[in-house]
């Protein structure tokens, strides 16, 4: 009787990539040309970033991961084009308060499944945001010291940032920080999967006033400015949070009308004006839209990334 083959992480990364590009082809035909164009563009990055997010979704999700990802994604960017095509109209965002969206989105167990699941695969299947991925290694991890050090994730989500934040510094810790005890109980549930266990802990807390008992060697924050009512204390608590010189990776959208976005930045220099108020500087940027926009419309929804160093003086 011979033994079934052992197959390594990359063997079983490329295998589930083949299953999610020939699942997406058949049943999001409409979306995934998109995919191609930006697996096409971008193959490393792709692959690498898609395969590792996909094996913790697998492991996490199990038989049927497909469908879940597809129909998260269809549906978030049926509501992303939709929202997109009445701020157009409106010259403005519809919600302007976080009860607004809690009533429309948050309150909602079906669709906040979606809706994560939607954004998890946008991570590595937009164009842009793969181009905040590799932003990410090349300014930001590389920046680190990879001896040791903790990382504040204010806003987590799925925790996918923290997770990759560990995964290139296996002696790194991380505490995310996320109000919605949905978010907070996957993320934690996902940690196995991303080999983050007992280096992660997810908080239900509110990242605008969440307080460690020691300041931390780096930060990030993931597009949660624009979910904010107040958007300048976010950045203002997680500059409280670093020590002296430590850094920070801040993501924002810019003219890009969601559901659930509140705050709408128009240009980047807004958000930068912010997190200098905040006692940063900022050391990289990068502004990342989608490459096949058209130009006739009035706003171009793009992502904004920043690499930071919290200052220890009025000028650096």
């Amino acid at each position: 009787m011979t033994e079934p083959p052992i197959h390594t992480s990359q063997e079983k990364q490329l295998n589930n990539l083949d299953q999610f590009i020939e699942y997406f082809s058949e049943h999001c035909q409409v979306y995934f040309p998109a995919i191609e164009r930006t697996r096409a563009h971008h193959k490393d990055s792709f692959d690498a970033l898609g395969g590792r997010l996909l094996g913790w979704a697998v492991d996490y999700l199990g038989d049927g991961w497909e469908k879940t990802l597809a129909e998260g994604y269809m549906h978030f960017l049926m509501d992303v084009n939709r929202s997109q095509m009445e701020y157009e109209r409106r010259g403005h965002y519809r919600n302007k308060s976080y009860d607004e969206v809690y009533t429309s989105v948050y309150s909602d167990p079906e669709v906040m499944n979606r809706y994560h699941w939607g954004v998890y695969v946008t991570t590595f299947a937009w164009e842009h945001h793969l181009e905040i991925y590799d932003f990410f290694q090349r300014e930001f991890i590389a920046r680190l010291n990879p001896e040791s050090g903790s990382l504040l994730d204010l806003g987590s989500g799925s925790g996918v940032w923290s997770f990759l934040t560990l995964h290139a510094l296996s002696n790194w810790s991380s505490t995310g920080i996320d109000i919605s005890r949905r978010s907070v109980e996957l993320a934690q549930q996902m940690a196995p999967q991303a080999e983050a266990e007992g280096r992660v802990n997810f908080l239900e807390a509110d990242a605008l006033q969440f307080r460690k008992s020691e300041p931390c060697q780096a930060g990030v924050s993931c597009f949660l400015l624009e979910h904010l009512e107040q958007p300048q204390q976010l950045l203002e608590n997680l500059s409280q949070n670093l020590e002296p010189g430590a850094f920070a990776f801040v993501t924002g959208a810019l003219t890009a009308a969601e559901v659930d976005h509140i705050s709408e930045f128009r240009k980047e220099s807004e958000i930068v004006n912010m997190v200098e108020n905040a006692g940063f500087r900022t050391l990289s940027m990068l502004s990342a839209a989608p490459p096949s926009h058209p130009r006739s419309q009035k706003f171009l929804p793009r992502s904004l990334a920043l690499v930071l160093q919290k200052r220890t003086n009025d000028i650096w």
